[in-house]
């Protein structure tokens, strides 16, 4: 059996085959056959609503240093598509070059997808004002509906979104209690007024996902490395998973 719903979310877009967070790997996800994806927000330095994960700019682009020292025009300048090194990524396969390929925004992003598509947003500058500019740009593009908000741990930035907007679902992976805790972790998510928890290879396991279920919320999982964490996901109940491989979820979800 499978979960029901069950949510193939490309992470990043399909980022096995194209460049992360950029146009190009949404693009691949859709044309894949995704409807779900997912994508990391963070401030620019005039306060525009970046796609990008990690702290510095320094792996996936020709830039250095933090995405919010510069202005989203300084940023646009930037090449996001030339920075894949086939050695360092055995597993990724970029079929075209990317090079030239550009960051975008959370508004760029709804500009182009609307709501055919699930978001999953994921905050990583965890700053004030951050929350409602994503609530300000989901209601402009009418997508509160086809929308998710996540974050790891602090989840005040969560319920901050649900007085702002209650339409809008929230995800949310309680990594450092699940240590503290174990099971209680996931309890505590649906105590909170959650949608999802979201769990990861290094713990995900049936009895949580079980427990996530009687308290009557999803559970999904993520840092999906290869097909055997996607297939343990699968098999213990997972309502889905965020998978650099879309491709690979869909096809193993049509033969089972």
């Amino acid at each position: 059996m499978v979960a029901e719903p069950f949510r193939v979310i490309a992470h990043r877009g399909a980022s096995a085959y194209a460049p992360e967070n950029t146009l190009a790997a949404f693009r691949k996800a859709v044309q894949i056959g995704a409807v779900e994806i997912e994508t990391d927000i963070g401030f620019t330095k005039d306060r525009k609503l970046l796609l990008f994960h990690d702290r510095t700019l320094d792996r996936t682009t020709n830039g250095t240093g933090l995405p919010a020292d510069y202005t989203l025009e300084e940023l646009k300048r930037l090449d996001a598509g030339s920075w894949m090194e086939p050695n360092e990524y055995p597993d990724f396969k970029w079929d075209e070059d990317f090079s030239g390929e550009r960051l975008i925004t959370l508004d760029e992003l709804f500009e182009t997808f609307g709501n055919t598509l699930t978001y999953h947003i994921e905050i990583k500058d965890r700053v004030e004002g951050i929350v409602p500019a994503a609530i300000e740009c989901i209601q402009k593009y009418d997508v509160a509906e086809n929308s998710f908000i996540a974050i790891i741990d602090d989840e005040s930035f969560l319920l901050e979104a649900k007085r702002l907007d209650s339409r809008v679902r929230t995800e949310l992976a309680p990594n450092q209690q699940w240590r503290e805790k174990g099971a209680e972790a996931i309890e505590a998510v649906a105590k909170s007024g959650h949608d999802m928890v979201t769990l990861s290879a290094f713990n995900h396991s049936k009895e949580l996902v079980d427990i996530a279920h009687s308290c009557g919320i999803e559970a999904r999982s993520s840092g999906i490395k290869n097909r055997q964490h996607m297939i343990e996901a699968v098999e213990m109940g997972c309502n889905g998973m965020t998978i650099n491989w879309p491709d690979w979820l869909i096809e193993y979800i049509s033969q089972r």
